[in-house]
C-alpha cells in the first residue's frame, strides 16, 4: 500500500503481527484463536481503506485462485446443507475456509513477516508442554489441554511445522539447540496426549529437518533419522509405558476384532467408519448424503442394529477424503482437493522461485503444513473439528500472503 497514511499502515502491520502471534501462541490453548479473531479484524479496518485507494488491481493472482477456491468449497456445501435440509450450523467448519483468502490478502498487503508465527508457535509449544506435564501430573490418562487429545496433539503438531520451517535460515550452534529443544517440547507432548495419528506427520517433519537442506552428506543424515525412527519404533512396542500410552499393545486385538464386527476401539472403529462412508457415497455420488447427515448413517448401520454402543455416537468419519466424499459426493472430493491443491502449488512456486539455501521460509511452512495435513486426514477428520480448521485456514492464509508479499517488496504495504 503506498497511501496517504503512513501511521495507519503501521499500526495495521502492527495489529497482523500481533495477530499472527497470537494465533500460534495460544493454538494449544482453548478458545485461544479468540484473541486473533479480533485483531485480525481491527487490522482489516485499519489496513482496507489504504488497500482499497491505492492497491486494488495490484493482488497477485494467487489471491484470486484461493478466494474461488475457498468460494467452490462453500458453495458444493451450501448445496449439500440445502439438499439434505440440514440446520444452518452444519456450515460452521466449511465457511472457515473463507479466512484462508482473507489472511492470505491481510499477511499479503501488510507485508507482515514469518516471524511473528515463528515467535508465537515456540510460545505456543511451552504452553503445550506446560499443559500436558500438569495434565499428566494430576493424573489425566492422555492430555488434551482441556481438548480432544487428538486434536490437542495435532495442534501441536501444526506448532512445530511453523517452529521448524518458519525459522530464521542459519545453522548456528543456537539455533541447533533450540530446534532441539522444540521437537523435545512437541514430542513429549504428542507422547503424553497418547495420540497415534499424528505420529506419520511428525516423522515427515523430523525427516525434512534432518534430511533437508543442502546435498552435501544428505546420505549419512538419512542414515541417522533412519536408526531414530528404528529406535522409536523399538520403544513404542518395547517399553511398557509407551505401549500402554500409545495402545500399541491393544494393536493386534483391535484390528482382529474388526472381523466379529468389533468397531468400539480406536482402528475398528476407524474401519467401520470407512465402510459406512463407502455405502454412503455409493448410495449418493453426486451429491453425498448431505452435511450432518454422517452422523445418521452410522446410527442406521448393522454395527448399531442391536445394540447401544459407542461407536454409534461418532459423527464424522475419521478421513476427510470418506467424509467430504459421503456428505458431499463428488464434488466434497473436488473441492477439497483443491483445498489442498491450490496452496500446495503456490508454495511450491514460491519455493521455485525464492530456491532457499536450506528448507526454510514462509513457502516451505505452508507446504509442509498441507502436506502434515494431508497424512494426518488419512486417519482423521481434520476438517470436522473446528481447531485444526481453523488452524489451517488461518495458518496457511498467513503463510502464502507472507511469501507473496516476498516476492512483491514494492507492493503492500509497511512491515512488522
Amino acid at each position: 500500500m503506498q497511501g496517504s497514511s503512513p501511521r495507519r499502515q503501521d499500526v495495521a502491520s502492527a495489529f497482523v503481527w500481533l495477530a499472527a502471534f497470537s494465533a500460534t501462541a495460544l493454538l494449544a490453548v482453548p478458545k485461544g484463536l479468540s484473541l486473533f479473531a479480533g485483531l485480525m479484524l481491527v487490522a482489516t479496518l485499519l489496513a482496507l481503506p489504504d488497500a482499497w485507494r491505492d492497491g486494488r488491481a495490484s493482488a497477485p493472482r494467487a489471491l484470486h485462485a484461493l478466494l474461488l477456491m475457498a468460494l467452490a468449497v462453500v458453495v458444493v456445501a451450501v448445496l449439500s446443507l440445502w439438499s439434505a435440509g440440514a440446520r444452518l450450523a452444519a456450515l460452521d467448519n466449511p465457511a472457515r475456509v473463507l479466512l484462508l483468502p482473507w489472511c492470505a490478502w491481510l499477511a499479503w498487503t501488510t507485508r507482515v513477516r514469518a516471524s511473528s508465527l515463528w515467535w508465537g508457535a515456540l510460545a505456543g509449544l511451552v504452553i503445550a508442554f506446560l499443559l500436558s506435564s500438569v495434565q499428566s501430573w494430576l493424573g489425566v490418562e492422555r492430555a488434551g489441554g482441556g481438548a480432544n487429545p487428538i486434536v490437542f496433539a495435532n495442534a501441536v503438531l501444526i506448532l512445530l511445522v511453523v517452529a521448524v520451517f518458519c525459522r530464521p535460515a542459519r545453522q548456528s550452534f543456537p539455533m541447533q539447540l533450540l530446534l532441539a529443544l522444540v521437537v523435545a517440547l512437541a514430542v513429549v507432548a504428542v507422547t503424553l496426549s497418547g495420540s497415534r495419528g499424528v505420529l506419520p506427520g511428525l516423522g515427515l517433519v523430523l525427516l525434512m529437518l534432518f534430511a533437508g537442506g543442502a546435498a552435501r552428506h544428505r546420505w549419512r543424515r538419512l542414515a541417522l533419522v533412519a536408526g531414530v525412527f528404528a529406535a522409536l519404533f523399538a520403544a513404542l512396542w518395547t517399553v511398557p509405558w509407551l505401549s500402554t500410552q500409545f495402545r500399541m499393545d491393544s494393536l493386534h486385538a483391535d484390528v482382529s476384532g474388526y472381523a466379529q464386527d468389533h468397531v468400539d476401539q480406536p482402528i475398528s472403529a476407524r474401519m467401520g467408519l470407512l465402510s459406512v462412508a463407502w455405502d454412503a457415497f455409493r448410495s449418493a455420488p453426486l451429491s453425498g448424503v448431505g452435511i450432518g447427515g454422517f452422523a445418521q448413517r452410522v446410527d442406521a448401520s448393522g454395527y448399531c442394529r442391536d445394540a447401544s454402543r459407542h461407536f454409534c455416537g461418532l459423527e464424522h468419519a475419521h478421513n476427510d477424503l470418506a467424509q467430504w466424499g459421503a456428505t458431499m459426493g463428488v464434488g466434497g472430493i473436488v473441492v477439497l482437493l483443491a483445498l489442498y491443491g491450490v496452496p500446495l502449488v503456490i508454495a511450491a512456486r514460491h519455493v521455485r522461485r525464492s530456491k532457499p539455501d536450506l528448507p526454510v521460509g514462509a513457502g516451505w511452512a505452508a507446504g509442509m503444513l498441507v502436506a502434515v495435513y494431508l497424512i494426518s486426514g488419512l486417519t482423521q477428520s481434520m476438517f470436522s473439528h473446528a481447531l485444526t480448521t481453523s488452524a489451517y485456514v488461518v495458518i496457511v492464509g498467513l503463510l502464502l500472503g507472507t511469501a507473496l508479499a516476498e516476492e512483491a517488496p514494492s507492493q503492500g504495504g509497511g512491515q512488522a
